[in-house]
């Protein structure tokens, strides 16, 4: 069975979203933020305060700032490094958005960001050591949640953890 075949008729929609989704706002390139706000209504979400609106300015930031997560910031505040007001100084120089990241490979006319295969790649692993035959929304959420960037740290602090998570993908049924 090839990978495609896998996924859960909800994960397949949820990525052609998030690239329609990127596509809409002129992204540039098909990040993981895409991936999950194509995933909020999914049923393995359920129950967590995650405001759509609140998650796209989170992004909308990230993005901003060139890929830097609040760690990121928060730890070049420590060393003395105002990331906001450097972004701010270069961004009246050079011009606003400049520090986003730039095209990679393509998927549907959209370069794909490299964190969005890895997603896709170890949502297939998720699926695998769960024994399930099918790749769902849940393990792709599981796999955006094995990440070191904004989005795992947007879903941390909003309490959509790994374990939660990955307890519901163990009692979902196999479809």
């Amino acid at each position: 069975m090839m990978v495609g075949e896998r996924f859960t008729k909800e994960a397949r929609v949820a990525v052609m979203a998030a690239v329609r989704d990127a596509e809409k706002v002129h992204a540039g390139e098909v990040g993981v933020e895409f991936l999950l706000l194509a995933l909020l209504d999914a049923p393995v979400l359920a129950g967590f305060d995650l405001p759509r609106e609140e998650l796209e300015a989170a992004f909308r930031d990230y993005r901003r700032k060139g890929g830097l997560t609040k760690a990121d910031a928060e730890a070049l505040r420590g060393l003395g490094i105002d990331v906001d007001a450097v972004i701010d100084s270069v961004e009246q120089s050079l011009g606003a958005g400049v520090l986003r990241p730039g095209p990679r490979r393509r998927w549907f006319g959209m370069p794909l960001e490299p964190a969005f295969k890895k997603a896709l790649e170890n949502a297939l692993r998720e699926s695998r050591d769960l024994g399930h035959n099918y790749l769902g929304a849940e393990h792709v959420l599981l796999a955006l949640l094995q990440g070191k960037g904004i989005v795992a740290e947007v879903l941390t602090e909003r309490g959509v953890t790994y374990e939660e998570i990955r307890k519901r993908a163990a009692s979902a049924r196999a479809r």
